[in-house]
């Protein structure tokens, strides 16, 4: 069989003109292509048009898709095969595993049928361009920054617990199983060492990690400083656990405790239970050495039908530049293009933004963007009091980018309480924002309402944070205002006749099966249980229900998740936003440019040198286009030419 392979797959197929059909193409897909160099005209992939069909959290293995619509049963012989090789086998054993293979082979078939009249072509064609990120990649990893950046991170947690004098007891700190032929206390010359095998207690590295990973023995540790540890409510049981998240404001204390060693303690527990670093480098730096970095997207992996990260890399969560998790950069520094060629990236600027004024009939906001204005200094004036000039004007950059928190971030029915955290952590690339007495008077806030407010007084009380409790006041009190003077100036998005609350009574058509059309031209409608989309795919909400006190919600696939009118203008929005990118994406690659990547409103693609200028002009002209159905809607597109991708802005 393996001779007849090859020479089959090679000269007896015409793939330019033959579409392959598997389920979850990445794994078949690659082999094709990294071990026989095939690439089929089209990948059909029913595991990612299940996502898209059935919802992402469904079980969307063929064993229960087979039965879930009514094609009959998968089979177990592959389970007795684990473990097994070629010679294991028996010839009935052999003919029975071939059985169940074929099997699989006309399930995956079958489900394909069913699959392919429900999904437009452009879907399928999307499907396809996620397929080949992995099946034909391009990006070529810096296996040197990778290599750095895990023995670096390695490094600075096996200090932090040096510090604080964490020994390994069974190799004394050397990192050589040498305990059972002397006393540790004997040290031995370093070359002596060296001949005996790395030690199984602390992996060769010296120190001991398990009082610091387990809850009960870091508690013991900081009893030790004579810190008594705090203690919350956990969220999903109830009961009484140790504050040792590192958001919890006990943490947050321990970091700037007076005492050196109880500082340590802190920064060594975030540090030993904070893992992606070093293992996401790890996984980036064995694919660079492996040659060209596939770029592994689970299509339709949100509700939303966006795409989401998979394969333990997660290629859509690479951070910025600018982001506030700068251990973040070295993985986007590594991602770099190959000899020759160029990383042109261009993003959907103010996207969502955009969308949900148009959807919502904000026509000042739409007029503004269409016009090119500065939205976000235009917003600062009004709630300043005062003309704003964010660009220009150096004193103007907090207020500008209040601007644009209110305007990127308040279109969700984001609240006073969640805004209040985010400017205190850093939004949207600035630097952490905390209003003060003078930002209250300079904004002419009111506090008497909010301190009038029992609800909102003991939230502020209770809130996990290091500062204050009057500067806390203070700081949400700021916040509110902020909110409900965007909710004034876009009442037809948050007023009390606006997108959001309409967005409730499409929540009630959903219930009852009631066609609705709603939003900007009416391109988007109600149906059982779901929304129709302009493309004829739709934006399921299985089960969804109002329960006795009105509240909304729906069954995900796994559990029961709540919806009300801000929620589902983001779903709506983000699931727009996603097709409008996704067409415009179609179109770059229809042109022959190279899409190596798509996270989320941002298209990348890898282009010779010489085309790298002409593929930027035209990819920020398609993004800046609107499609046929949303007549109206002002786009704009901005892009960079970079040799990596942290270059890209």
């Amino acid at each position: 069989l393996p001779d007849r392979l090859a020479p089959f797959l090679q000269n007896e197929v015409d793939w330019a003109d033959t579409a392959l059909v598997t389920h979850h193409a990445h794994f078949d897909g690659f082999i094709l292509s990294h071990h026989y160099n095939v690439r089929p005209a089209l990948h059909i992939d029913t595991l990612s048009m299940a996502r898209v069909l059935d919802g992402p959290k469904m079980k969307n293995g063929l064993a229960f898709l087979a039965p879930r619509h009514g094609l009959g049963m998968k089979g177990q012989f592959v389970n007795y095969a684990k473990g097994k090789h070629l010679a294991d086998f028996t010839c009935a054993e052999l003919g029975e595993y071939g059985e169940y293979c074929c099997n699989d082979v006309d399930l995956t078939y079958q489900l394909a049928q069913i699959f392919i009249p429900q999904l437009p072509e452009s879907e399928l064609r999307l499907i396809d361009l996620d397929i080949r990120m992995f099946t034909e990649p391009v990006f070529v990893g810096d296996q040197a920054k990778l290599h750095g950046a895990v023995v670096a991170e390695k490094a600075r947690k096996i200090e932090l617990l040096r510090r604080i004098g964490l020994v390994c007891g069974r190799c004394g700190g050397n990192g050589r199983d040498i305990q059972m032929v002397m006393p540790v206390s004997v040290i031995s010359p370093a070359e002596y060492i060296a001949g005996y095998p790395i030690c199984p207690s602390c992996d060769g590295s010296g120190v001991d990690k398990k009082p610091i990973g387990s809850n009960d023995q870091f508690a013991a540790l900081l009893r030790g400083f004579g810190v008594e540890p705090e203690t919350k409510r956990s969220t999903t049981t109830g009961a009484q656990i140790y504050a040792f998240a590192k958001t919890d404001p006990f943490m947050q204390g321990l970091l700037e405790d007076g005492e050196d060693e109880v500082r340590f303690l802190a920064e060594a527990r975030i540090g030993i239970k904070s893992n992606i670093i070093e293992t996401r480098a790890q996984r980036f730096l064995h694919c660079a050495e492996r040659g060209p970095m596939p770029v592994y997207l689970s299509h339709g992996g949100a509700h939303t039908l966006r795409p989401s990260g998979g394969d333990g890399m997660n290629w859509l969560n690479l951070g910025k530049h600018n982001a506030t998790r700068p251990e973040m950069t070295v993985l986007r520094e590594s991602v770099c293009a190959p000899p020759g060629h160029k990383i042109v990236s261009v993003d959907s600027g103010q996207g969502e933004a955009r969308l949900v004024a148009w959807q919502a009939k904000q026509q000042d906001l739409v007029d503004a963007f269409a016009q090119g204005r500065d939205v976000y200094s235009e917003h600062a004036s009004m709630v300043y009091g005062r003309p704003v000039d964010r660009k220009r004007v150096k004193e103007d950059y907090i207020p500008g980018q209040i601007g644009k928190v209110s305007i990127l971030g308040m279109g969700y029915g984001m609240g006073w309480y969640k805004l209040s955290g985010e400017l205190l952590k850093g939004m949207l690339g600035a630097p952490p924002i905390q209003f003060t007495k003078s930002d209250m008077d300079a904004l002419q806030v009111d506090d008497a309402p909010f301190l009038n407010n029992p609800k909102k007084v003991a939230a502020v009380d209770a809130m996990p944070s290091r500062l204050e409790l009057n500067d806390r006041f203070i700081h949400c009190i700021v916040s509110e205002a902020l909110v409900q003077r965007y909710r004034l100036k876009m009442d037809r998005i948050a007023g009390k006749t606006g997108y959001w609350n309409h967005m409730e009574t499409i929540i009630d058509c959903m219930i009852t099966g009631q066609e609705m059309a709603f939003g900007a031209h009416g391109v988007t409608r109600t149906g059982k249980e779901c929304i129709w989309l302009p493309n004829g795919m739709k934006l399921n909400y299985h089960g969804i229900e109002r329960s006795d006190s009105g509240d909304a919600s729906y069954f995900d696939g796994r559990q029961r998740t709540k919806i009300y009118g801000s929620l589902l203008t983001e779903n709506v929005t983000q699931c727009l936003h996603r097709l409008i990118v996704s067409e415009q994406m179609l179109e770059i690659a229809n042109a022959g440019v190279k899409v190596a990547l798509w996270p989320y409103d941002e298209v990348v693609a890898v282009v010779p040198d010489e085309a790298a200028e002409a593929a930027l002009q035209f990819m920020i002209q398609t993004l800046a286009k609107a499609p046929a159905w949303a007549t109206g809607l002002p786009l704009m597109g901005e892009g960079w030419i970079a040799d990596n991708y942290v270059e890209v802005k």
